[in-house]
């Protein structure tokens, strides 16, 4: 392991960056810092595993250093919560002023450039997943209970509304949202109203209530529960979630039966695995990326089922077709009363 921050005068460290000698380079309130190529090469040499703590605006010399043939860095985001990071600095006697909120957004930029984003609520759980990522970084295969659950407590994955008991032995159910469209408006699911009624031939947007963000080296894989399925609704979007992407999934669910399909609020609804990459990708950067609105997903012009719209000219033709049966014998019916009346004097002729 290293941690050997060199600390230099200016003009010492302007001449090792130029005979590029420095793998890390950082200027810190007017000082400069950094870490040696030859510091890290010697960890190495030793068959022992170069730990590098370093500034957000550092791991950019490590991505250039990786696109350039040097040597793979598996790099984490290492954050907190704004609470957490406020005790910190009170504890040193300090407080969190505009500038300091404003350099720590700066900060959590660069955690785009990591591998994973990690969310250090618990040291020990920190360890283990870090651990785990350098094992398995050149190992691709599903994710299994115990490393999803390990991600998740990390702020990995899942990062919002995450329910432990939807872990299974290689997945996770994901619970409906409250935000869904159907029959051309938008609606939301709440504790009095929980149901969608999803008719015949129709189709409903809807939402997750679980908020994603994978790491640059997991792809994952979502669609309806068995259940559902056998109950008629289809999955009709593409099911695979790009490694990177942040925000919510949405899907478009297709009634092809020919009964009425119930939805609760909250129910199993879909499963999505977790595939982990031999190496990580460059993310997500589709017009999806941090959007959790279901209106962020719309297509313009969705309204209803073209199929429902045939559905109810067919019935309507029905109704028509019935009409031409019975027609002749309404005319006659009348004609005979028209005859009657007639005869009677009721009707007479001009």
């Amino acid at each position: 392991m290293t941690g050997e921050f060199l600390h230099a005068s200016q003009e010492d460290f302007k001449q090792l960056d130029r005979n590029g000698d420095l793998l890390i380079k950082a200027e810190y309130r007017g000082e400069f810092y950094g870490i040696k190529q030859e510091s890290v090469k010697r960890v190495l040499s030793d068959r022992q595993i170069p730990v590098l703590v370093i500034t957000p605006q550092s791991v950019k010399n490590l991505v250039n250093s990786e696109e350039s043939g040097g040597t793979r860095f598996l790099t984490v985001f290492l954050d907190a919560d704004d609470t957490v990071l406020d005790a910190r600095l009170k504890a040193r006697g300090q407080q969190s002023t505009e500038a300091v909120k404003d350099q720590r957004m700066g900060d959590r930029d660069s955690k785009k450039m990591c591998v994973y984003s990690v969310l250090n609520s618990d040291l020990t759980k920190t360890v283990a997943l870090i651990s785990d990522s350098w094992e398995f970084r050149k190992s691709g295969g599903m994710l299994p209970q115990r490393v999803i659950r390990l991600m998740i407590d990390c702020g990995v994955l899942i990062v919002e509304n995450a329910n432990v008991g939807n872990i299974k032995g290689a997945s996770y159910d994901l619970s409906l949202g409250d935000e869904f469209y159907y029959e051309g408006k938008r609606g939301t699911l709440t504790t009095k109203d929980t149901f969608i009624l999803v008719e015949p031939f129709e189709f409903v947007f809807v939402t997750c209530q679980e908020k994603f963000n994978l790491p640059r080296d997991v792809a994952g894989r979502f669609d309806i529960s068995v259940g559902l399925f056998f109950q008629g609704l289809v999955l009709s979007n593409g099911p695979q979630v790009d490694p990177g992407f942040r925000g919510g999934l949405w899907c478009l669910l297709f009634n092809t039966s020919n009964d009425t399909v119930q939805l609760r609020r909250g129910q199993h609804y879909a499963t999505i695995e977790f595939i982990k990459l031999i190496e990580p990708t460059p993310p997500y950067a589709g017009r999806y990326q941090d959007k959790d609105q279901i209106g962020d997903y719309l297509p313009r012009k969705a309204s209803r089922s073209p199929i429902s719209y045939l559905k109810k000219d067919i019935k309507s033709l029905k109704k028509e077709k019935w009409l031409i049966k019975i027609l002749p014998m309404v005319l006659a019916i009348f004609a005979l009363i028209v005859a009657i009346l007639s005869a009677t004097g009721v009707i007479k002729g001009n």
